[in-house]
This record gives C-alpha cells, sequence and structure tokens, in this order.
C-alpha cells in the first residue's frame, strides 16, 4: 500500500473537495434566497418526492427538484401554497359535495393557473 504524508493527504483533499464544489455548482442553478417564511420540511419533502417520481430517481433530477421548489417558494408565501396545494388535492375529488364549489369558483381557479404559471417558470429555469 502507498503511503502519503499527513500534508500531501491534506492536499490532494483539498484539491478533490474544490474540484467537487465546482462540478456541482457548475451542474445546479442557484438556489433562491430562503424568504421570512420557509417552507415546513416536510412540504419540501412532499413537493421534492412527487418530483422526482415524475422525472426519475437520480441526484442530478433531486437538484432540479429542490430547485423548482426554490423558486416557487421565492414566488409564492408558504400560506398561499398551502392553500393552492388543498385546492389542488379538492380539485382532484369527484365533483360532489363541498368540493364542487371549489371546482367553479373563480377564486380557486385564479389561484391554481398562478401557482402553474410559476411551476412552469421553475421547470423552464430549473430543468
Amino acid at each position: 500500500m502507498y503511503q502519503t504524508s499527513a500534508p500531501i493527504r491534506f492536499a490532494l483533499g483539498l484539491a478533490l473537495a474544490t474540484a467537487l464544489s465546482t462540478a456541482t455548482a457548475a451542474d445546479c442553478p442557484e438556489p433562491a434566497a430562503p424568504g421570512p417564511t420557509p417552507y415546513p420540511t416536510v412540504a419540501v419533502t412532499d413537493y421534492v418526492l412527487g418530483c422526482m417520481i415524475a422525472n426519475g430517481p437520480n441526484p442530478d433530477i433531486l437538484r432540479k427538484c429542490a430547485c423548482s421548489l426554490d423558486f416557487i417558494a421565492a414566488a409564492i408565501p408558504y400560506a398561499d401554497y398551502e392553500r393552492i396545494e388543498t385546492l389542488m388535492r379538492l380539485q382532484q375529488l369527484e365533483g360532489v359535495g363541498r368540493n364542487a364549489a371549489y371546482k367553479s369558483a373563480p377564486w380557486a381557479k385564479e389561484a391554481v393557473a398562478h401557482f402553474k404559471e410559476v411551476q412552469a417558470e421553475s421547470t423552464l429555469r430549473c430543468f
């Protein structure tokens, strides 16, 4: 086995770490700065896992999905995101009962349309 001295191992490790961080930074877009009310971990995980299921389970897609959510979080406060997510879940149910109002209400359609526009823009920037 080839032995190296501690200073050489340190220099090699530093060079490798620099090369890896440079490659990673070049491959992934700059994440958006978190807003005053960051999204909870559960919401982030839910979005990123759903995105990865739709696009493929690999590290590159993980970074792109995280970038997408960062973009959305910069454009839509979490309270609004939570309302829109609830509207979208209600709209997937059959149109009977109370959820029927959420399918036809102009304010609900407008909120979901706004989210889809922001999500489409995040896809263009991150993917």
